[in-house]
């Protein structure tokens, strides 16, 4: 018995640390509104201010925001075109989750990519993802 609780503490406590240092790695800021039907996420105001609505993989709909900065104080776009094109040092451009960021502060190495390939019309069909 003796044993056994050892090993449930040992347990907690590695499931306890987990939970304190675990980070998400995008630094991005994006804002997603989840809808349980497209037509709702095509008739939010987010979607009719220019926001893309896309599937999730839950079978829900969601509609993306990129904030105009990072918590660093990057600034982000929507497209890689917009980044270049607004960025002092465009080599410096890094897609981090849905978004182009500007990294001269951030760590761009650590922002994984997770650009939208496809987006939804305003008839809740697929259509190809061209930023505006």
């Amino acid at each position: 018995m003796f044993v056994l609780s050892h090993t449930i503490f040992s347990v907690f406590a590695v499931a306890v640390l987990l939970n304190i240092f675990y980070f998400d790695p995008t630094q991005s800021l994006e804002t997603v509104d989840v809808y349980w039907t497209c037509k709702d996420c095509i008739g939010s105001i987010c979607h009719k201010t220019g926001h893309p609505c896309c599937p999730t993989t839950a079978g829900q709909f969601a509609c993306m925001r990129c904030d105009k900065q990072t918590l660093d104080g990057d600034k982000q776009f929507y497209s890689e075109n917009d980044c270049k094109s607004s960025c002092s040092d465009p080599s410096k451009c890094t897609c981090d989750g849905v978004c182009w960021v500007c990294v001269l502060k951030g760590n761009a190495p650590s922002m994984p990519c997770d650009n939208l390939g496809y987006v939804l019309d305003d008839n809740c069909k697929e259509v190809p993802y061209h930023p505006k």
